[in-house]
């Protein structure tokens, strides 16, 4: 998708521009009946940060597209009116989308297996990408959300309501279908040995909200300004299983199935119902607002699915703007009468309503933080973002420093999809480290010895999980051996039939890296841009709850600079600028068209 980007759109062009891209890309074993291979990435460049636009997303729309007989759509130019595009035996039409404009995602992906079919999938937007809110996102299913970056808002920009995939030619069958078979039941084995894996089938991701903010002790709570959460009220995976979780709805071949339904039966949001939540929904809508309790949670993920809005940016939004409003930045007059306070609940509702519709207040936040960085004083020292895009992880980055580095130097923003060096929180030996990584690393997270190298490493090996189409929880969740650079060759020759070794499937990483690099230089990003916020170099304001040992911890500039020269050193980037050098672009294949910076 980064190497079509990079090649089909000019530099400096407005992301609403009708020469923007909307590409569609399946992952190469997406549709084979593989380890979770269900993925494929949204990309165009991104409304909401102006760099690049990016989102992944499981379901089962990847495999209905391979079966229609495509991998790739490149989308250029606008509708005058609403349209559906229908992909179906080979052949891409469009048809008129009126009846559909209006609706919700969950409403139209219903009204769309009514006209197509039951074995109809789609990508759909709903009022929030109709409005072009600048973090709109892309749903399928109830809840499976392409959520970064606001290719909503590009489909909504284009006018385009939803896209239908018609699996109509079968089974996507692998090179060679044999070895591919056997080699995905030893690879399960492996996996369904993983201590943690079972946590994930009876909880889903949501009993990562009790590790991040429990047992590791970095959350966010109240827009960043401690990173515990002693108000917590009944928010905890066991509740979430014990009185809400109705079954399972699973993606395209996955064996895991991590993904819950749920429905609340009584009380103020009783007959709300909806898959879910992930972790970083609980994460970002209770302890980042202050909301101790689990059912407004459940009804705010509801709203944001339906709405199609972007979990990451929404939350961080709203939390800025009540940090404002707290110091007297904003106040009434702005918010359009909407009293802004840490754990209300309401607000938060009405707020997330107001944003999708683009009524009041929530039309101001609709236009997303790099707007509001030039309206709002103190803003940009209030958000938690990076490259304009809000923190899409509701974690805290002083304490585990390779995280924190994974997240500042990520391509399309503050995320920690990019990389998310899980490994770093087991406390694995030096030895086996330096076996994984080529070089020294230290086991401390605290430290910053050899974390460079870690998200060098990471970046490679998140990004072929992306090219591969298969799902990222299993390359941050098992632990080191399960998934290498050697089962990515051999899945690559089992599944497509190339032949590669090792180094090479890295390098390959290395290249989805490096292009995605060179779109974001090309646009102006520069070394500066490769630090987390600034709050993250001063400690806590507020530390109750906080471990003792952890209570005056905050990243140091001096040591994140020499983590960083070390990351540009391994990529073999300028290290004055954070550019690819030349020498590097044309090692990695990617100099056959100039680089423009």
């Amino acid at each position: 998708n980064s190497y079509f980007l990079y090649h089909h759109l000019a530099p400096g062009i407005d992301p609403l521009d009708v020469a923007n891209v909307l590409i569609i890309g399946a992952g190469a074993l997406t549709g084979m009946r593989g380890v979770a291979t269900a993925r494929l990435t949204i990309s165009g460049k991104s409304p909401e940060s102006g760099l690049l636009g990016d989102a992944n997303i499981g379901g089962h729309f990847g495999a209905a597209l391979k079966k229609a007989g495509f991998s790739y759509i490149v989308i250029s130019g606008v509708s005058p009116k609403p349209v559906c595009i229908l992909v179906s035996e080979g052949e891409i039409t469009l048809e008129d989308a009126k009846d559909l404009w209006g609706k919700d995602t969950i409403e139209s992906g219903e009204f769309i297996k009514e006209r197509y079919g039951k074995g109809a999938e789609s990508l759909t937007i709903g009022q929030a990408g109709e409005r072009q809110v600048r973090f709109a996102c892309v749903m399928h299913g109830k809840k499976n959300a392409a959520g970064r970056s606001g290719m909503g808002c590009l489909m909504g920009a284009k006018g385009i309501k939803a896209i239908v995939a018609r699996g109509d030619n079968g089974e996507i069958s692998p090179a060679f279908p044999e070895e591919f078979k056997a080699y995905t039941k030893e690879l399960y084995q492996k996996i369904n040995d993983e201590f943690i894996i079972e946590t994930f089938r009876n909880y889903g991701t949501a009993h990562l909200y009790d590790i991040i903010n429990n047992t590791i002790g970095m959350g966010r709570a109240y827009n960043g300004l401690n990173s515990a959460f002693p108000e917590n009220k009944d928010i905890s995976p066991e509740n979430l299983a014990e009185n809400y979780y109705t079954g399972k709805s699973p993606c395209f071949s996955c064996g895991i199935a991590c993904k819950h339904a749920y429905k609340i039966k009584k009380g103020p949001f009783a007959g709300t119902e909806n898959e879910g939540p992930e972790y970083g929904t609980i994460g970002h809508f209770g302890p980042l607002l202050g909301i101790g309790r689990l059912e407004p949670i459940l009804k705010i993920n509801d709203l944001v699915n339906r709405y199609g809005l972007d979990v990451s940016s929404t939350a961080n939004l709203i939390a800025c703007a009540i940090e404002l409003f707290q110091e007297g930045v904003i106040d009434k007059d702005t918010t359009g009468g909407i009293d802004l306070d840490w754990g209300e609940e309401k607000a938060v509702i009405e707020l997330i309503e107001k944003i999708a519709l683009r009524e009041g207040f929530g039309d101001l936040l609709a236009r997303g933080a790099r707007e509001l960085s030039k309206m709002w004083q103190g803003f940009s020292d209030k958000i938690a973002w990076g490259k304009y895009l809000p923190q899409s992880d509701p974690a805290d980055l002083r304490y585990m420093k390779a995280y924190a580095l994974g997240n500042a130097v990520a391509t399309r923003g503050s995320d920690h999809l990019r990389s998310r060096p899980t490994w770093e929180a087991f406390n694995l030996p030096e030895e086996q480290l330096q076996e994984i990584y080529g070089g020294h690393v230290s086991s401390d997270y605290l430290s910053y010895e050899g974390k460079g190298r870690v998200i060098w490493w990471w970046e490679s090996y998140a990004g072929l999980f992306d090219a591969l189409g298969m799902c990222k929880l299993l390359a941050f969740h098992c632990l080191p051996g399960v998934f290498d650079f050697e089962v990515f060759a051999n899945l690559i020759k089992w599944g497509i039939g190339l032949e590669l070794s090792p180094q090479e499937v890295f390098e390959a990483g290395e290249r989805i890296t490096t292009i995605e690099r060179m779109f974001i230089a090309r646009e102006g990003v520069r070394r500066e841009d490769d630090f987390p916020p600034a709050r993250y170099f001063k400690p806590l304001k507020w530390t109750e709850g906080v471990d003792e040992n952890l209570k005056d911890e905050k990243l140091d500039r001096e040591c994140f600079d020499e983590m960083l020269n070390e990351y540009y050193q391994l990529h073999e980037w300028d290290v004055e600028t954070g550019i690819p050098l030349p020498e590097t672009v044309e090692k990695l294949g990617l100099g056959e068209e100039e680089l423009t910076v």
